[in-house]
């Protein structure tokens, strides 16, 4: 559980090194909630008089918030404890989350000691945090329309997290597909894709949704058969990719993600093998191919 007020309020009495006199025109209210990522969110703010100062911190745990808010609090009051009068807690490099409540509040009617000379409250120095993670996925996919027939296949993806941001490379292997266009003419093709993605994603609760695109390039290998020049012949392309993704937290170390894109290639070439008897087209790439895509990830805070 975090802190209650009357624990806040023998902090402050502690670092002013005497107690607080009746409730006046001075308050001071503070809010905690637990973030997606298992840290603790304080939104500051004292008043003094018509005067609000607010501010934001972040920590690791509910115990480092509150100790930040008795702090604050007392160099409002008094300025001259700003010195080396208060010791502020060290922050461990990784302290053990605190079990909470999905949200919990700290307030107090604070006065200043009678013997405290008044003076406007100064501003301590804050630094905004950022949380950042590496993911590692893997996943399936399946593209309509660059190949003669539906196209699964299997991703690979590494990238950033940056608060909100996405950005990495991936790449895919499609299953090789042999079509046959006549009782002794027919292919074997391959197909390869690669390239870089980002994202920015809005978090609701567990889950996350948000746009996302790739810049890819498109390799293609086509080998004909029962055809009056056998040969081997491959093609590559770019293209750009938009569309769609969704994220669910499965727990602090797994992810699951679905996306849901429009691929556009450009300048793709028609797929087509000369044959005894003519030059047959196996398959013309269309102008616009629907994806989908499944998969888990690590993430690695």
């Amino acid at each position: 559980m975090c802190p209650d007020a009357t624990v806040v309020r023998r902090q402050i009495e502690r670092i002013l090194h005497g107690p607080l006199t009746a409730p006046s025109s001075a308050v001071a209210h503070g809010k905690i909630d637990r973030t997606d990522d298992g840290r603790f969110h304080l939104v500051l703010t004292v008043r003094t008089g018509d005067v609000a100062d607010t501010r934001e911190l972040d920590a690791a745990n509910c115990t480092m918030l509150s100790e930040a808010f008795a702090v604050v609090v007392a160099l409002a009051i008094d300025p001259t404890k700003g010195g080396s009068s208060i010791e502020e807690p060290a922050q461990p490099e990784s302290p053990p989350p605190e079990p909470v409540q999905p949200s919990s509040s700290v307030a107090a009617d604070i006065a200043p000691p009678k013997s405290a000379p008044r003076s406007p409250p100064t501003r301590p120095s804050e630094k905004a945090e950022s949380s950042m993670a590496i993911e590692l996925g893997v996943g399936g996919s399946v593209v309509w329309g660059t190949l003669p027939q539906a196209s699964p296949g299997l991703v690979a993806s590494a990238g950033i997290r940056i608060d909100r941001f996405r950005v990495g490379m991936l790449g895919t292997l499609a299953f090789g597909q042999r079509p046959r266009f006549d009782r002794t003419v027919g292919a074997a093709i391959d197909m390869i894709e690669g390239g870089a993605f980002a994202a920015y994603m809005v978090p609701i609760g567990i889950f996350a949704l948000g746009p996302c695109g790739n810049i890819e390039a498109t390799y293609v290998r086509v080998e004909g058969y029962g055809i009056r020049e056998p040969r081997t012949s491959s093609a590559l392309w770019a293209t750009p990719v938009l569309g769609g993704r969704f994220e669910a937290r499965a727990s602090r170390w797994l992810g699951l993600f679905a996306r849901a894109d429009v691929l556009f290639p450009i300048d793709a070439p028609r797929l087509a093998l000369g044959t005894r008897t003519e030059t047959a087209v196996l398959h013309s790439p269309a102008p616009v191919s629907p994806r989908l895509t499944l998969g888990a990830e690590i993430i690695l805070p």
